[in-house]
Formats: C-alpha cells, structure tokens, sequence
C-alpha cells in the first residue's frame, strides 16, 4: 500500500472522531483508566519495535521493506511478525474507547483489515525475497497478530 502506516492510523483517528460526533450508533461511557491502560499496551508494542530496528541498523521505513539489512526476530519480534502494527491497533482501539462510540471502534476492525490486507502482505513478500527460508521458518514459527495465526503464512 502506498499510504505509510502512521497516515492511515492518523486518517483512521479523524474518521473515528467524525463517526463518533455524527454517527455514533451506540455510545458508552469508558473508564480513564482503562483507556489509560490500553493506550499504554498500545506503547508496549510500539516503542520496542521501533527501538529494535533502530538498534538492528535495519530500516522503519514501511514502504520500503526491500530496504532491510537485518531479519528481527527477537525481543518483541518473538510475540508477532508485527508488533508496530500490534501497537498502532491497540492505540486506536484506546482512542475509540476513548471516544465511546461504536462507530469509532469499527475504525479499528477497518485499520486491521486494511493493514492486512494492503500492508503486512506486500511486507511479507518484499522479507520472504530478501531473507529467504530464514523468513520463511519465522513466518512458520511467530504469529503474524499475536494469537492469529496464518496457515499459509505467506501465500495469503
């Protein structure tokens, strides 16, 4: 996909936001404490990611992961193939309970699918060309979603 994962969560938040104001079709009231809680797991997955790239000299730069110098796989890289992406959806998820809307929540049913679908494939192709088996035995091995698992990892 042509539009970088930090577009799309932030396009996902603006459209939470609107659905939330103009089409909430249920609301609810949630803890700050559980926003808090959730937003902080977000962070969790998130910064290690980002921190293990950075300290792998291998690039963060989704739209370019033919780019890659270094296969990752420890650290938080040994829960899911994608941790960023993890993190990214658990942050949205906060701001939609953040929000109280329905509507808002199924921005991030949208952002999963979309990321899926549009990112992590293309990313996965792109790291199966580069790195070969020892991609493909990772694949095998690491969960793309935390729990879900892919039969075929790599040709869905």
């Amino acid at each position: 996909m042509n539009i970088p994962p930090l577009v799309q969560l932030a396009l996902c938040m603006v459209i939470a936001s609107l659905l939330a104001a103009f089409i909430p079709l249920a609301t609810f009231d949630t803890p700050a404490v559980l926003v808090a809680a959730t937003a902080t797991i977000g962070a969790v997955f998130l910064l290690p990611a980002v921190m293990s790239f950075l300290l792998h000299k291998t690039t963060v730069n989704p739209t370019s992961p033919e780019m890659a110098t270094t296969l990752v796989t420890n650290g938080i890289y040994s829960i899911t193939r994608n941790p960023m992406y993890v993190g990214m959806l658990i942050i949205l998820m906060a701001f939609a309970l953040w929000l109280g809307a329905l509507s808002a929540v199924l921005m991030a049913a949208l952002f999963f699918m979309t990321i899926d679908r549009f990112q992590i494939r293309g990313e996965e192709r792109a790291l199966a060309q580069t790195f070969g088996k020892p991609f493909e035995d990772y694949a095998a091995r690491v969960p793309r979603w935390l729990f879900i698992r892919s039969k075929a990892a790599l040709q869905d």
